[in-house]
């Protein structure tokens, strides 16, 4: 996608870059694409799509995009170390 700065619902959205994946084949069948997008504050985000998505559902898809939980992974050796508990 080439717009930077889109109008959705009288709101203005920038975005520093988007692209979009091609088409992946699930296991379930159905073929699907990655919307991947960078915000105008740096943040990246991502969602799936269908395969035949259009520039007008991609640029609808970052407007109503809600954000979700965030998963840090940290990588500093001074704390103990992230571990799944046992069962």
């Amino acid at each position: 996608m080439k717009q930077t700065d889109t109008s959705f619902d009288g709101r203005s959205i920038v975005v520093r870059g988007c692209r979009v994946s091609e088409p992946l084949m699930q296991p379930w069948g159905s073929t699907c694409r990655i919307v991947e997008w960078i915000d105008g504050d740096g943040r990246i985000s991502r969602r799936v799509v269908a395969e035949d998505v259009t520039a007008a559902e991609v640029r609808s898809t970052i407007a109503h995009h809600v954000e979700g939980r965030k998963y840090v992974m940290y990588d500093d050796e001074r704390l103990p170390r992230q571990t799944l508990p046992r069962r």
